[in-house]
């Protein structure tokens, strides 16, 4: 059977579009990257540093892994001069950054003339114009990128397919923000340290964070390989110690993170790989209760980690 990545918890998704109703037209909203916290978590670099210049010559290259060759796109090249390289980097002094040639420095995606829909129009969502689109980058932009290897150009391009602007020093929430980012570079230097901490709630974010990088490909290969010993061990161990359902012990708002529970990460073990028969379900027969499908999966879940604790070997996508 051929290997399908969960990542679909909402790190590495494509920009959302919502259709919202109004008193005389519709608008089309479109969502704005994570935030750098989260970010970092799914990039391949994240420095802090400047721009010191914008290349002259533009380069040509596909827009996306696949593209025919003939379809290219023509970039502009920023130079990033590194302060600090929080997320890979380290002992390199630049980064070079591509950007689509007449992307907009705030990210908003210009007006379509003829929109292809009676009484359509784009309205970018409240909160400014981090990442609505391309971003472009001039002399001078200082803070944190984050960045992904462009998939065959000699550079690399701003995360989130080239949408997450970088994180100004300007910004009133830089220093909170830069706290965050690396918070995540903690745990991906040190997993094991991270999935050791003392409050669980604290080792289930790491595990989040991890499993997460784990199953993102960053260079659109398929090739896998068994994670390191000791942190398959933490993360069993973890699986073992949550229950299958968040448990809500007080109310909770939407900004609130969501309680751990097993269901978060289950399928991003890749459990059918690991020999996990999903339950069969049979649906109640009339005037019969309805079967308790997470009593269940809790059930069959728990049943086959402790059978299977030594078996269980996680598999992430090669570097």
């Amino acid at each position: 059977m051929r290997f399908r990545s969960r990542i679909g918890v909402g790190l590495v998704a494509s920009a959302l579009f919502v259709f919202a109703a109004g008193a005389e037209a519709k608008a089309l909203m479109v969502a704005a990257p994570p935030k750098p916290g989260a970010l970092a978590g799914q990039s391949d670099i994240v420095v802090l540093g400047k721009v010191v210049e914008v290349e002259k010559d533009a380069v040509e290259a596909t827009a996306y892994k696949g593209a025919p060759k003939g379809e290219k796109v023509t970039y502009k090249i920023a130079v990033v001069k590194i302060e600090e390289a929080i997320i890979g980097g380290k002992g390199l002094t630049q980064f070079r950054v591509g950007f689509p040639e007449g992307a907009a420095v705030d990210g908003r995606p210009p007006t379509p003339p003829n929109p292809g829909v009676a009484g359509v129009a784009i309205r970018i969502r409240p909160g400014g114009g981090r990442g609505l689109a391309p971003v472009a980058l001039t002399a001078g932009t200082e803070g944190v990128f984050f960045l992904s290897q462009h998939h065959d150009g000699d550079f690399y391009i701003l995360a989130y397919n080239g949408m997450a602007a970088p994180l100004s020093k300007k910004d009133e929430n830089f220093k909170k923000e830069l706290e965050a980012v690396k918070k995540v570079a903690k745990t991906i230097d040190d997993p094991v340290s991270a999935l050791k901490a003392k409050e669980l709630d604290e080792r289930y974010a790491a595990a989040m964070l991890i499993l997460q990088r784990y199953n993102q490909s960053r260079t659109g290969g398929t090739a896998r390989e068994a994670i390191p010993a000791e942190e398959n061990k933490l993360l069993v161990a973890l699986m073992m110690e949550l229950p299958w359902q968040a448990k809500f012990d007080k109310p909770r708002t939407g900004s609130d993170p969501v309680p751990p529970s097993r269901s978060q990460l289950w399928y991003m073990i890749n459990p059918n790989e690991q020999g996990f028969k999903q339950p069969v379900i049979k649906p109640a027969k009339p005037g019969e209760p309805q079967p308790d499908y997470n009593k269940i999966l809790e059930d069959a879940t728990t049943a086959f980690l402790k059978d299977n604790a030594e078996k269980i070997k996680i598999k992430r996508f090669v570097k």
